[in-house]
């Protein structure tokens, strides 16, 4: 949406354009320090945003869109006319997992401790990434977070120890606001900032995009992949002087 708005602007299209971001949720983003960074540019950039609207319908040959209201008692809907329209499915977990509902909550999702990783009901079973029901959002930073708590968590249950490894929801979501801007969010389960870098990051910063552009993709197939990155919380650490988790 934003790399859209930023096309049309340097295209001198925007002033014909309507730019519009509808979403099921109450929020523009679920951390309040980046949703609040977000409102900024939404507003600066003339960017119209409509909260608790669910897609329920999408009309290809009359280019219509239609919204479920969750607001409205009756369940009212209201119908976009759209020209480009960017949706996001509605995310759930693999098919063979939802039939399996010894393994899986109510909402199908394989269910495990969000701290140890290790199944509720099942002790040799762990789980990480999206088919999980940990309740922090489903990206590749927060499997890496996740990565070294089973594998040291699966060893101590091997060795009959005490799981003591510990994750705490980190998740990161570089939020690209243009061509060259970005907003690099990392939080944790309650939805508390835990951010790597010594500065505010929720500033749109070059910097932030770089690292998006072209750090995280070497840090995902050249070193998660193979195993050898598992998060950020060493350098955090590091560039915090010791106090950063």
């Amino acid at each position: 949406m934003y790399i859209s708005e930023e096309y049309l602007r340097k295209h001198n299209k925007r002033d014909k354009a309507n730019v519009m971001f509808n979403t099921s949720l109450g929020a523009i983003f679920g951390v309040k320090k980046y949703a609040d960074a977000l409102e900024k540019v939404v507003k600066k950039r003339n960017i119209a945003v409509n909260f608790r609207h669910e897609l329920v319908e999408v009309k290809p040959d009359t280019k219509e869109a239609v919204f479920r209201l969750l607001d409205d008692p009756a369940g009212a809907t209201k119908t976009f006319k759209y020209e480009m329209l960017h949706v996001t499915p509605p995310m759930s977990s693999p098919a063979l997992l939802r039939a399996n509902k010894e393994l899986t909550n109510e909402a199908g999702y394989l269910e495990i401790d969000k701290s140890t990783l290790q199944h509720v009901r099942f002790p040799n079973i762990f789980g990480i990434g999206d088919c999980t029901s940990l309740p922090t959002s489903k990206t590749a930073a927060a499997i890496a977070g996740q990565n070294k708590i089973v594998f040291d968590n699966l060893r101590f249950l091997m060795d009959g120890k005490k799981l003591s490894q510990k994750y705490d929801g980190y998740t990161s979501c570089p939020l690209v606001t243009g061509y060259s801007k970005c907003i690099l969010a990392e939080f944790d389960y309650d939805g508390k900032p835990l951010e790597t870098l010594p500065i505010n990051q929720a500033k749109e910063r070059m910097t932030s995009f770089f690292m998006k552009k072209e750090l995280m993709p070497l840090l995902y197939w050249k070193l998660m992949l193979n195993g050898w990155w598992n998060g950020p919380s060493t350098i955090r650490k590091i560039l915090h002087l010791g106090t950063g988790r």
